[in-house]
Order: structure tokens, then sequence, then C-alpha cells
């Protein structure tokens, strides 16, 4: 091979090391910018408790929600947290709403009005987190001689789905007035829907 022949091919051999160099950039770049765009994407807890807070309030536009009023379990049952928020419409309703919020946005919501002042006196309701299960002795209580009932036979063949729910840790609501009065709320796994029920 003569000089110029290898003086060609060095030439040659460097101008595709060169351009297989410059081809790897933008590759590299593209890569590095969609993974900052899919951590930008990815909202922080904080930044989708925001949003599921903001979603309770577009599904009730006239409630007044109380501004550190915030509860987070899973009330589904599902191993995923709702965030509960509350406050009140006007000078009679209570407004307590459960928002689906994991993932990465808000999901369903449901909202239950309820008349606190004829029920409680008054719109100024304490919200915890309770056993969803009702338990033996409310049933013992309340069904006695009554489990002909269907609103009877229907708690006491939930009520072991509840207390397996309760040791996986979902929970149900108590909305009331601490010592006194409440209303509880839990999910039904049968019906797939919250129900409330008082003592």
């Amino acid at each position: 091979m003569s000089p110029f022949q290898t003086l060609l091919a060095l030439a040659f051999a460097f101008s595709l090391n060169a351009c297989a160099k410059s081809s790897d950039r933008p590759i590299e770049a593209a890569s590095s910018s969609a993974v900052s765009q899919v951590a930008e994407s990815v909202p922080t807890r904080e930044q989708l408790m925001a949003a599921c807070r903001d979603t309770a309030a577009r599904a009730n536009p006239s409630a007044h929600w109380v501004s550190d009023s915030t509860l987070t379990a899973d009330l589904t049952y599902d191993s995923s947290p709702e965030l509960v928020v509350w406050g009140a419409e006007g000078d009679s309703l209570f407004v307590l709403a459960i928002v689906e919020c994991s993932g990465s946005r808000p999901g369903r919501v449901w909202t239950f009005p309820m008349n606190a002042l004829k029920a409680f006196g008054t719109t100024d309701l304490n919200v915890a987190l309770t056993d969803p299960a009702p338990g033996q002795g409310y049933l013992d209580e309340n069904c006695i001689r009554t489990d002909t009932t269907a609103e009877c036979r229907h708690m006491r063949k939930i009520e072991p789905e509840l207390e397996a729910a309760y040791s996986r840790g979902g929970r149900g609501l108590s909305i009331g007035i601490e010592d006194r009065d409440h209303v509880y709320i839990y999910w039904d796994p049968e019906f797939s829907r919250f129900v409330s029920w008082r003592p």
C-alpha cells in the first residue's frame, strides 16, 4: 500500500470515528432529556395531595373547607390511600369528601353532605379514622332477635370481611361530637360503595 493510500485509509477511518461519536451525542442527550421529562411528570406526594384537595373543592364548589383538615387512609381496602377533607356549606350542612389519591393524579370523588345542625346541633364536627367493622357487640345489641331483617343479615355477613380489611390497614370514618353522638362511614365490600350507620 502506498503512503498516499495509507494516509487516505487513516483519514477515512478518522472521519468514520468522528461521525460515530457525534451521532452518539444526540442519542445520549435525548435519553437524559426523556428521563428528566418522566421525572418531572411524576408528582411529589405533596403535589398529589394538593391536586386531590383541589379535586374535592371542584366537586363541591359551594363548600368552605377547613384549611388544615385532612386524613389519609385506605378507605376502600385496595391498599391505596384516599384523602379525606371536610368543611361546611352554609349554616347547617357539614360536607365530607373522599378522593382516591394514589398514582399520578386524583381518581374518584365521593361526597357526603349531612344536615349536621339538625343531627348534632353544630357543623363543627370531629372526623377520625376507625375500625370499619361495627363489632360483635354492636350487632348483638342492635340486631338481637332481628336477624331476619335484610340489614342485620347483611351486616353479619360482611363483618368478617371488614375485620380482615382492618387488619390489613383498611379504615372507616367516625364523624360527630367527641364522647357523644357519631355517624360511621365504611366501604361495603359486597356492594362496592360507601355506607353510613349510626348507633
